[in-house]
């Protein structure tokens, strides 16, 4: 409770915009067809569109697939450059940017990559937790959800240390 008290005062936007999410966009639910689509919508409804977004970069470390041995990579987290053109890109569908000067849409992407810092964090805690939750109930004889939770809360703390580390340097 105490870190999701801390993520809700300290980390989340209070502007963040909410809307119907799919929150699983890992890379065997996107199908690269013209225009993409997506599927298995099994955990979409509300919420951040960046937490969405946080969810997304956060699968390209894999991890549930049979060969990651429920051990996700975080060699394969996104570059900045590539959240960066992701994010453009997004807003570029989302938003008249056609109206914004360079300048103005590169504040959005740099706004909208520091909201999604936080909930990359919030998105390690809920899929931590979803991965003990399911040891319970399904066991780890197919898949060792204890590892996958294990990896996903290390990664919280540890990226928690550098987020704080990063608004630290901000008011120096």
């Amino acid at each position: 409770q105490h870190e999701i008290n801390w993520l809700e005062e300290k980390v989340i936007s209070p502007t963040a915009k909410i809307g119907f999410c799919h929150n699983d966009l890992l890379a065997s639910n996107i199908l690269s067809t013209v225009p993409l689509q997506l599927i298995d919508f099994e955990y979409g409804g509300i919420n951040y569109f960046s937490y969405d977004i946080a969810n997304h970069f956060n699968e390209f470390a894999g991890g549930t697939s049979p060969g990651d041995n429920a051990t996700p990579d975080y060699s394969l987290f996104p570059s900045e450059e590539l959240q960066r053109n992701f994010c453009r890109a997004y807003l570029q569908e989302t938003m008249a940017t056609h109206k914004m000067t360079d300048k103005a849409l590169e504040e959005e992407i740099s706004s909208l990559l520091q909201e999604i810092k936080g909930f990359i964090l919030a998105n390690h805690l809920v899929w931590a937790v979803w991965a003990v939750t399911q040891a319970i109930l399904e066991g780890c004889k197919e898949f060792d959800y204890l590892q996958y939770g294990a990896c996903r809360i290390w990664r919280y703390y540890q990226e928690k240390e550098e987020y704080i580390k990063e608004q630290r340097a901000k008011v120096e």
